[in-house]
């Protein structure tokens, strides 16, 4: 079945998830989980390619998918 899967509730991640991340009109980041806020409201991405780490927010309208294997 493949494809990708966007995430509604950001609670639901958890360190380590592989993951996408759509911002507006920009290139797409993807990386793995760091950390999630208690109430969802931030996730934490370490970039892939060795680009660091870097913060989200769900207010920004940011999109999170997951690749569905």
């Amino acid at each position: 079945m493949g494809g990708t899967k966007v995430v509604t509730d950001w609670t639901a991640l958890i360190p380590g998830d592989f993951v996408t991340v759509l911002e507006g009109l920009t290139v797409p980041c993807s990386g793995w989980i760091d950390e999630v806020t208690e109430d969802g409201a931030i996730v934490w991405l370490v970039l892939s390619l060795g680009r660091g780490r870097r913060m989200f927010f769900r207010a920004d309208g940011d999109i999170i998918t997951v690749n569905m294997a």
